[in-house]
């Protein structure tokens, strides 16, 4: 604004009135901008939801079809081997633990090759926003999809939780020796939507994915896996290595690394669950044991974390 003195003469601002307005605005700046970014931050944490929820979904539609059984390792996967050659259909499992293309596969209008079908899940159609990471440049076995550099993946945002889809008669893929001292899944468990127990209590999959070593994911490119793959992984209750749920020493504070590729949300870490609900864990009420494994498992000694004694020489509910 200007003004015209007693003389005629045109007069501007002062540098002191200047100042005065730029502090102003660096003030309203400093004050919006945590406001902006924390609604940003919760806009991306219910899309992430969202998109659990929607998986929840295509899950139940996919046991209605199939008798109750859930599409992973022991079932949609099982065919698939070191040696077997897909073929075009945006349904068809990438890797034996990939429980997405068999029930998001047309939903989501993946691609019908393999290789394009994994780099629309994990960069575009089955993403995250919050997450923004990559995968490391060393590819953990096997090679990356199309020969795209593997640290121009964005690492896969969602795991299905792998205890549900264990065979707890020994046949097909089973618990791994870490958790075989640990856990007895019940003899008559089969990997189906009626056997998991209750519905609205077992997180059917969530935030994070493996493969993780140190504070860096690796792409897995091995197409028969046993410990979870790009897909799959044990649950934030086990301190097992290769998962992303990692905790400071002694504690349940989320460390670097779990904090990048897990529990993004503040702190937290995004769910569905069985019943198709999806609901936001904190990592204290993420580490518990029955939200992971089928009604029945018997509980050893060495889960994991600080909570142990809660677990040992139980039954998950």
């Amino acid at each position: 604004m200007k003004t015209i003195n007693k003389h005629g003469s045109k007069q501007g601002f002062t540098l002191i009135e200047l100042l005065v307005v730029i502090s102003i605005i660096a003030l309203l700046v400093g004050i919006l901008l945590p406001a902006l970014g924390a609604a940003r931050r919760s806009a991306q944490s219910a899309v992430c939801l969202g998109n659990l929820r929607s998986a929840g979904q295509a899950m139940a539609t996919y046991a209605s079809s199939n008798r109750d059984w859930l599409a992973g390792p022991n079932t949609s996967g099982a065919k698939i081997d070191n040696g077997y050659v897909w073929g075009m259909n945006s349904t068809e499992p990438t890797q034996n633990m990939d429980w997405v293309s068999p029930t998001m596969g047309d939903a989501l209008g993946l691609p019908a090759d393999k290789e394009d079908r994994i780099l629309a899940i994990f960069n575009n159609e089955f993403k995250c926003p919050a997450n923004q990471e990559l995968y490391g440049p060393t590819v953990y076995s096997g090679h990356s999809p199309n020969g795209v550099p593997a640290d121009s993946i964005n690492v896969n945002s969602y795991s299905a939780m792998l205890g549900f889809h264990l065979d707890g008669t020994g046949k097909g893929v089973g618990l791994d020796g870490q958790r075989g001292n640990v856990l007895t899944i019940p003899n008559n468990y089969a990997p189906r939507l009626d056997m998991v127990g209750s519905a609205s209590g077992k997180v059917y999959a969530m935030d994070g994915v493996r493969y993780l070593n140190g504070d860096v994911m690796s792409f897995n490119g091995i197409n028969f896996q046993v410990q979870g793959g790009n897909y799959m992984s044990n649950g934030p209750a086990f301190a097992l290595g290769g998962d992303p749920y990692q905790f400071e020493s002694g504690s349940l504070t989320p460390n670097a690394a779990s904090l990048r590729y897990a529990y993004r949300h503040n702190g937290a870490v995004n769910s569905s669950f069985f019943d198709g609900h999806g609901e936001t864990l904190s990592a204290e009420d993420s580490v518990d044991l029955n939200l992971y494994y089928p009604t029945g498992t018997k509980v050893g000694s060495g889960v994991g974390h600080t909570n142990d004694s809660d677990f040992e020489g139980n039954v998950i509910r």
